[in-house]
């Protein structure tokens, strides 16, 4: 009798104890699986990639990808205001010699004052022309490779676009003897034009600081622009050409020659490959 009293005691924490491990499997097994919970399977777990999480912060409202390269874009839309119409500036073609392409950019944007309320201009480098595109439309857009506003540029990278461009200033070489090699061995700039708290960098008079940052002298006496003699710019574009662009005025008129009125862009460029 009294073995068998101890047995019974022991045989039930036995059973006791398997029943808990078994227990514990189970409750584990169904935590930690990964099958479907009914959350996620009704799409709320699941936003997607063009959603934006609101939690109060302008980097976390900045998340989709959907709009370009950038992902402060609250920040963007604060900064530069994009204008939801297509520029009518100007981009016509002054001279085409030798794969050498010289030209007229109107990116005025209506003066100074009319400026935030007018669009960039966008331009294709493979044919010389302008394309038509809203501000806001470009931010999703391949097809362009140079943006021009006032005195900034910039190209379709990063912040500026989802496109593969960039740009680099040369000041050792001549527009005529720079080749592909030059372009091979350059580091280029994308567009990076916030910080880790999406706060706008500027240059050293306010504007957006683009890859094209340096490109002009400014005389605050006259308040003239001038291009910064011996400089050549490479330009990558959206897809990955690369093209060598002297800018050579910024107050040009339609037909090539100097002008007054600020915004008016002479420029030559040639494909390098």
């Amino acid at each position: 009798m009294p073995m068998t009293l101890l047995r019974r005691p022991l045989a039930c924490w036995l059973v006791t104890l398997v029943t808990l491990v078994t227990l514990g499997s189970s409750l584990g097994c169904s935590s930690s699986s990964g099958g479907t919970s009914p959350a996620s399977d009704s799409g709320t777990a699941d936003l997607g990639a063009d959603v934006a999480v609101d939690t109060g912060s302008d980097a976390a409202t900045d998340v989709p990808i959907d709009t370009g390269g950038s992902v402060c874009t609250s920040a963007r839309d604060t900064a530069l205001g994009p204008i939801d119409k297509v520029s009518s500036g100007a981009v016509t073609t002054l001279s085409d010699t030798g794969g050498v392409k010289t030209l007229f950019i109107d990116a005025s944007a209506g003066g100074v004052d009319a400026a935030k309320n007018n669009p960039w201009v966008y331009v294709d480098l493979a044919t010389g022309t302008r394309v038509d595109l809203t501000d806001k439309a470009s931010y999703t857009a391949a097809n362009w490779d140079l943006a021009l506003k006032r005195p900034i540029l910039h190209t379709n990278s990063g912040d500026g676009g989802p496109g593969g461009g960039g740009a680099a200033m040369l000041t050792s070489k001549a527009f005529d003897t720079i080749t592909v090699a030059d372009a091979s061995s350059a580091t280029f700039k994308t567009e990076s034009w916030f910080d880790s708290d999406c706060v706008l960098q500027v240059d050293a008079i306010g504007s957006v600081k683009t890859s094209f940052d340096g490109w002009y002298a400014y005389d605050s006496a006259t308040t003239k622009v001038t291009p910064k003699a011996g400089s050549v710019w490479l330009v990558r574009g959206s897809k990955g050409d690369f093209y060598k662009v002297e800018l050579q005025s910024y107050y040009s008129n339609a037909d090539g020659t100097d002008g007054t009125a600020g915004g008016r862009y002479k420029l030559r460029y040639a494909a390098l490959k």
